[in-house]
């Protein structure tokens, strides 16, 4: 059935195993991150024979899929309150920044009989989860106070992290190019290589992990500009996809084309290339723009936005062009494409991170592991 997401297992594996080897060039680990696929096991399995040693998803659902492969387990979310039993039986290591938080965690873990490690998360400036910190770089005002008492709070909550019997704390993480869109480099990491020397000098504990960010730090990585502290990337972008998310660039060792979605054609017809009428807003509140080129011949396939996002896919035969589309229908320009199309073939597209993520978890789209 189609829409049909296409997931290439053999892609997968050859550009984790180039990402891994270069990552441990530079004593870096990488927790390969699943939540694209919708927490694919075969998917999964694939990182995990690419040389992956640890999973990361940001769904409790999609780890308890995931359970039975033998690896660490990380969730990338902070987990809420609701969840904290699951995350202690599902997950071996959860990223964390909110004390209640962490004494369900214990309290859920003192009850599986298990002790569970965390991570705590550092805000460098991205304004997503995380105490904090900024970036090391001299503030003033507002910004300044805010950091100087976090910084005081973090204290207080680490040395009660500390006296909880089934809680580890394993070491640090941060995020950035997410919410505010900052794009790290060997600066930003000043104010958080400061927490993990206090866990080592002060709290006499070692920081056994140092997460560095996402698929937006591999550049540091390729330009051998990564602090030497940083000792784990959670990737799921760059591995995935080739490109690393700071610049959007795409590496030539990396395949690019490992997620393929088919759709399929039900109706083609030529058609103006301007409405006639006024124009509004269509079916998303949008005013749209269009440009008189006069008939074109224009097939329309079946899927649409409640499938994926359209503008996160790239047709693969050279001079079809996505025109526009709706909830339910992808409208493509395929006058100038280079074959010929009937009622029912099947147009390919390549899925970038978005579309990709939104076809993988969508119950109308359709999956497929292929391993050509």
């Amino acid at each position: 059935m189609y829409p049909l997401l296409k997931m290439n297992k053999r892609k997968i594996i050859e550009n984790t195993q180039a990402i891994i080897s270069r990552a441990e060039n530079h004593g870096i680990a990488i927790t390969a991150i699943t939540k694209c696929t919708g927490g694919n096991i075969e998917i999964a399995q694939a990182f995990l024979d690419g040389g992956a040693t640890a999973i990361g998803d940001s769904r409790i659902k999609n780890l308890k899929n995931l359970a039975v492969l033998p690896c660490e387990k990380w969730l990338i979310r902070i987990p809420m309150l609701s969840e904290c039993q699951a995350t202690v039986a599902y997950a071996t290591i959860s990223l964390n920044s909110e004390m209640k938080t962490i004494r369900q965690l214990n309290m859920a873990a003192k009850a599986q009989g298990k002790t569970h490690g965390i991570l705590l998360m550092m805000d460098l400036g991205d304004l997503r989860e995380g105490y904090f910190i900024g970036d090391g770089q001299e503030k003033s005002g507002a910004v300044a106070d805010l950091i100087s008492e976090t910084l005081n709070d973090l204290d207080c909550d680490i040395q009660e992290i500390l006296s909880m019997e089934h809680i580890k704390l394993r070491g640090i993480g941060t995020n950035v190019t997410c919410v505010g869109a900052t794009i790290p480099n060997p600066h930003t990491f000043q104010a958080f290589f400061k927490v993990k020397k206090a866990l080592e000098e002060k709290y006499k504990i070692p920081c056994e992990i140092v997460s560095g960010g996402n698929s937006s730090a591999w550049y540091m990585v390729e330009n051998h500009t990564i602090p030497k502290e940083v000792n784990n990337l959670r990737l799921g972008d760059v591995i995935l996809f080739g490109r690393e998310s700071a610049y959007f660039h795409s590496y030539d060792y990396l395949h690019q084309d490992a997620f393929i979605l088919d759709v399929e054609i039900i109706e083609i017809r030529n058609k103006p290339s301007y409405p006639i009428g006024e124009i509004g807003r269509n079916a998303f509140g949008d005013v749209p723009v269009f440009q008189d080129i006069g008939i074109r011949h224009r097939a329309i396939c079946a899927m649409g936005r409640q499938d994926t996002e359209p503008e996160h896919l790239f047709p693969m035969v050279p001079g079809i062009k996505i025109e526009s589309y709706s909830s339910d229908h992808l409208i493509l320009d395929i006058t100038d494409a280079r074959q010929n199309y009937d009622i029912g073939d099947i147009i390919s597209l390549r899925c970038d991170y978005m579309g990709a993520l939104y076809a993988a978890t969508s119950d109308y789209v359709d999956k497929l592991v292929i391993n050509d």
